[in-house]
């Protein structure tokens, strides 16, 4: 049990300071220099509906995605280059299709899913800057300095690259659901909600492997206030962009795939 528990700091402690050395590197940024337009959403005359709505396309995302872990999308190929550059991409705009189709449905820009092109190279520019910071941060953390150079190379491998639509379409998805339901209940509870959640799903399985509770509830606070401070700061820079950067190389630098 102590092993597990040594094991299991050794990993969120270490990215819970990588992630909030990013926030926090944005909001330095943004106090002394804009760091891009911060675009204000108007909110629908019928916000609980969106919600409703988007609750629905987010079972339908559930619902596409079982239809391609059956092999009812597009079908691999021969070719390793055509699967990991086309079909795996394309099969992820099938999945997560039915977000996009009610966007569309409901005449909603793409700013109520953070998504702009004003500043687009100095997002993507800004993203890979944090990225690197984070992941040094967290190789330094663990004492794997020697990890850096294989993250970087791995990182633009197309095995690897072939996951960042995935990647970024979760953002997107998260990024979806987090407007709606500001839109709904408030930024307090938009914020709050999915932290608690996210926090509180990884309770069974530390509850299954016998951890105390003192554990528990440590790792509890730790991944809800990580949660909190990571949507606060999307919120903020109202852009997923360069967090959907960050995303994949911390992906990486984790071993994610």
């Amino acid at each position: 049990m102590e092993e597990v528990m040594q094991s299991n700091s050794y990993f969120i402690i270490p990215l819970s300071l990588a992630y909030l050395s990013i926030c926090g590197i944005w909001f330095l940024l943004n106090k002394h220099h804009r760091s891009w337009e911060i675009e204000s959403i108007e909110t629908p005359n019928r916000p609980w509906l969106d919600l409703m709505l988007g609750l629905v396309a987010c079972i339908g995302i559930m619902g596409v995605g079982q239809l391609y872990s059956a092999g009812y999308l597009i079908p691999r190929t021969g070719s390793f280059f055509i699967n990991k550059s086309l079909i795996w991409p394309l099969n992820n705009v099938l999945i997560f299709s039915p977000l996009f189709m009610l966007l569309f449905v409901r005449n909603h820009s793409s700013k109520t899913i953070f998504i702009s092109k004003e500043g687009l190279l100095l997002k993507l520019g800004f993203g890979c800057i944090a990225s690197l910071v984070g992941t040094i941060i967290f190789i330094g953390v663990r004492g794997e300095w020697n990890r850096f150079s294989e993250i970087l190379l791995h990182a633009v491998e197309l095995e690897t690259l072939s996951n960042f639509p995935a990647i970024f379409f979760e953002n997107v998805a998260l990024a979806f659901l987090f407007v709606r339901l500001k839109w709904a209940v408030g930024i307090k509870w938009a914020i709050g909600i999915p932290s608690f959640l996210f926090a509180l799903a990884h309770v069974p399985g530390s509850i299954a492997e016998g951890d105390p509770t003192t554990h528990i509830m440590t790792f509890f606070f730790l991944t809800g206030g990580l949660t909190t401070i990571i949507l606060y700061t999307a919120y903020r820079s109202r852009d997923i962009i360069w967090l959907g950067v960050v995303h994949y190389i911390m992906d990486v630098a984790i071993k994610a795939f």
